[in-house]
Order: structure tokens, then C-alpha cells, then sequence
């Protein structure tokens, strides 16, 4: 269960897409929030699901359940924004037909129309930098567990030099058995070096699942899963043009470069009728 929130403070608004509740901060409030869970001394999660995997999690009441149970849900990309303005929008199922084209292109001709009810875009990888900014304030102790060795290496080599405050205090890469010895290793290598945070980059539901399962046991006060950032921190893949991400586009750029992601991004179409549905049996 999410961890209380302090005393007189209000709950957080949610909007919810597919069942699955994403709390509604700005970018810099979410790395607030973080931090502020990293002194908390309780044991949280934070997950950023992205409409690719939404199809997944509407299927899944299991998943759906490690994504509710998360002290921050938070959008992973402008499909998410996209949804909440869609599902949120009025009137019945003609209509709602009718408001369907013109909401998918103001994602790309004006994404700043559906900035509500939702506020903004995490874009993973921003709000990381944005966090660990926040946690350099802080002095907060991290550990990185997740992506390649060449991409964990990498990211620790850059966070280290961006952040002086910020103490690094072990990597260990992605692959590894869930089960078993190994994964009772890794348990052992995190609680010894004592952080406050740990940075989860195993993909989707990889990491939330590893997260909710092994949670109990860690000696972390906030667990993050990070998907793919640490390739991008490393700069072993590289981001898009700032004016494409902008746009809400940084998926075309990807997808250019990495063909092979093809086949994940066949799962928007599902996404986008899955909302559809949504709404027209909310409307109905």
C-alpha cells in the first residue's frame, strides 16, 4: 500500500486510464516527491508505465495491482496524457467517435491541449536527471541495479561526475535470475552498501514485478523502476533532437534508429482502442 501521506497534507489527484490510477504532478513535483520519499525512512515504489505496456496491465489484475499499490504512478510519455484528456472529455459515444481524430492530432500538432487532466509528461529519462538533481541537494546514498554492465557503468560514471553530492554506493547490471541464488546475491549486495534509493532498470513489468516482490526485504527507503534510462543516462543510446521530444515524437526518433522495436510499438494501436472502448462504455 502506498506510504501515508503527511499529516494534514492532501491526497494526491488521480486520473485513471485503463485501471490503472496515475497521480497528476508537474515533472519538478514528482522529483520532489521522490526526494522527499527517500528521507521518509519508509519502504516505497515509484513506477512510470507507458501506453506500449497499458494493453498488458488492462489484461493483467495482477500487474494492475503492483501499479496501484505504488506510492507514485506517474505518465511515461504523451499516450498517457492522451488517454486521461480522451477519457476525461464529455458527452456520449457519437460524440465521443467525433472527438477522437482531433485529439490524436493535437498530440502532435498541439500536445499541450492534452496536458489535462494530467499536468505533464515524466519523459523516464528527464525526470530522472530531475530527481537525481533533487537527490544531490539531498546527499542521498543510490544504488543502480539494471540495463547491461557497459550501460550501468556508464550511467554511474556520468552521474558521479554531473553530481557531486550524490553518492554512488553500487551498480549491478540487469541479468541475473529473479529466483534463486542469484537473486539472493544481489539482495545481500544492495542492503550491504545501505542506500537510501535504488534505481530499478529491467524493463517492463520486469522491474515493478521484481520491486513489489522483493520490496519487503530491501533496506531502501524508495525503489524507482527506470526502464531503458540507464542506456540513455550512459549515452549508450542516444536521445532524440530536444525539438522532437518537444513534440511528444521521441518514439518515432527510437524507432528509426531501432527497428526492431517495431513490433512493441504494434501495441499503441491496441492501446488507443482500448481507450476507446473505455470511454464509449463509460459514455454508454
Amino acid at each position: 500500500m502506498p506510504a501515508p501521506r503527511p499529516e494534514g497534507a492532501p491526497p494526491l489527484e488521480t486520473s485513471e486510464v485503463l485501471g490503472v490510477r496515475f497521480h497528476n504532478l508537474s515533472r519538478g513535483e514528482a522529483a520532489s516527491a521522490i526526494a522527499e520519499l527517500a528521507r521518509a525512512g519508509g519502504r516505497a515504489y515509484v513506477v512510470k508505465p507507458y501506453s506500449e505496456f497499458m494493453p498488458r496491465a488492462a489484461h493483467d489484475a495482477r500487474l494492475r495491482e503492483v501499479l496501484n499499490g505504488a506510492d507514485l504512478c506517474l505518465a511515461d510519455g504523451i499516450g498517457i496524457l492522451w488517454a486521461a484528456h480522451y477519457l476525461a472529455l464529455s458527452g456520449g459515444a457519437l460524440r465521443a467517435l467525433a472527438q477522437l481524430p482531433l485529439s490524436l492530432a493535437a498530440v502532435v500538432f498541439n500536445p499541450a491541449a492534452v496536458r489535462r487532466p494530467l499536468k505533464e509528461n515524466m519523459a523516464g529519462v528527464d525526470l530522472t536527471w530531475e530527481m537525481l538533481a533533487r537527490l544531490d541537494e539531498a546527499g542521498a546514498r543510490v544504488f543502480l541495479l539494471g540495463g547491461t554492465e557497459e550501460e550501468v557503468r556508464g550511467a554511474r560514471e556520468r552521474i558521479e561526475a554531473r553530481f557531486d553530492g550524490l553518492r554512488v554506493v553500487g551498480t549491478h547490471n540487469g541479468h541475473f535470475d529473479l529466483s534463486g541464488e542469484e537473486n539472493e546475491t544481489v539482495l545481500r549486495a544492495i542492503n550491504e552498501a545501505q542506500p537510501e534509493v535504488l534505481l530499478v532498470a529491467m524493463g517492463f513489468p520486469r522491474q515493478e514485478e521484481w520491486i513489489a516482490a522483493n520490496l519487503p526485504r530491501l533496506q531502501v527507503n524508495v525503489a524507482v523502476a527506470e526502464g531503458g534510462s540507464f542506456s540513455f543516462i550512459s549515452g549508450v543510446t542516444p536521445r532524440a533532437p530536444r525539438w522532437l521530444r518537444r513534440l511528444g515524437l521521441e518514439w518515432l526518433y527510437r524507432l528509426a534508429r531501432q527497428p526492431w522495436r517495431l513490433r512493441r510499438q504494434l501495441a499503441i494501436p491496441r492501446f488507443v482502442w482500448l481507450v476507446v472502448r473505455e470511454r464509449l462504455t463509460r459514455s454508454g
